[in-house]
């Protein structure tokens, strides 16, 4: 997978030879090969940006390179409908390491709407809905979260310790 800049890069370098390619002995077809490729690039920029690259750096923990990653998806509407899920769960998962309810529950709802995640991450979402409904102090809310999340059967051993935690506080209010 190719930077932006590297794949904007590419596109240039694809165009201009495909210009200059039919007033030397490659020809035409050679020059439309060139333009298909550039044209690949450039759809695919559109359809997938770096929405894995972010999920990859924030698998490594580097919540900055991920959110500077999304921050290069200028149109997130315009991603595949799998790929907007994953913005927003990438989304999600840095507004709740940022310690910013609202914003990752505001995510999680937009990444549970495309229905196009692993259990594992719709358990996340789930939970970051919990956590801001509990920090709201939406007790119901936050219990009909943790059920919903509870009948995922997610087997993620931090993400149950999580679950606890939060079912602990909730039997406390």
């Amino acid at each position: 997978m190719f930077s932006s800049k590297i794949r904007w890069l590419l596109v240039f370098i694809f165009v201009i030879t495909a210009i200059i390619a039919p007033f030397t002995d490659m020809g035409i077809w050679v020059a439309l090969v060139f333009l298909l490729t550039a044209t690949i690039l450039v759809l695919s920029h559109f359809k997938f940006g770096t929405v894995l690259k972010a999920r990859a750096a924030l698998g490594q923990a580097n919540v900055d390179k991920a959110e500077e990653l999304l921050n290069e998806i200028k149109r997130p509407e315009w991603l595949s409908k799998r790929y907007q899920a994953y913005y927003h769960f990438v989304r999600s998962l840095i507004a709740s390491f940022r310690q910013d309810a609202d914003v990752a529950a505001e995510h999680s709802n937009k990444a549970l709407a495309y229905q196009n995640l692993r259990t594992e991450e719709i358990g996340i979402l789930r939970y970051n809905l919990a956590r801001a409904a509990y920090e709201k102090r939406d007790y119901p809310n936050a219990k009909k979260e943790l059920k919903l999340l509870r009948e995922l059967k997610v087997e993620d051993l931090h993400l149950k310790k999580r679950v606890e935690e939060l079912e602990h506080a909730l039997v406390q209010k």
